[in-house]
């Protein structure tokens, strides 16, 4: 993992009552706090994304706990809270050529990207002055 980059957890979950409150329990019960997520559903499937401090524990009890749970590194930005501040961020992607594979809000203006170029991403945003949140900031 990159010192500028989140681990994010993806855990594809049964649409069905009480799955999403399976997970929870679980990560709760091991003290894993959640700091930020996003779902994305279907019919029949969905999948949870989750950032937490402790994702290596959460990966460990989500796993033993029967869920199918996958890793991938993101970056975390606070940007800026004003209006245009978020389309400031995309255009400068937008200008980089670096696509915006999705995006979602996980507390007040942080913002998670999931980006086709992290090292360039990185070097963009510092560039721009737009401040990366690491794993050690949660």
């Amino acid at each position: 993992m990159s010192k500028n980059t989140l681990t994010q957890l993806a855990i594809f979950v049964e649409n069905r009552t009480g799955r999403l409150a399976e997970i929870c329990k679980a990560l709760g019960d091991h003290g894993v706090n959640i700091y930020g997520f996003s779902i994305a559903d279907t019919e029949d499937y969905g999948i949870f994304r989750l950032i937490c401090k402790r994702y290596q524990l959460a990966h460990q009890v989500l796993k033993e706990s029967g869920f199918t749970v996958r890793e991938n590194e993101v970056i975390c930005v606070r940007v800026p809270h004003q209006p245009g501040g978020l389309a400031g961020v995309l255009s400068s992607f937008s200008k980089a050529e670096i696509n915006v594979e999705y995006l979602y809000a996980i507390a007040d203006t942080l913002i998670i990207f999931n980006l086709d170029n992290n090292e360039k991403s990185v070097e963009l945003l510092r560039k721009c002055g737009i401040e990366i949140i690491r794993q050690e900031d949660l």
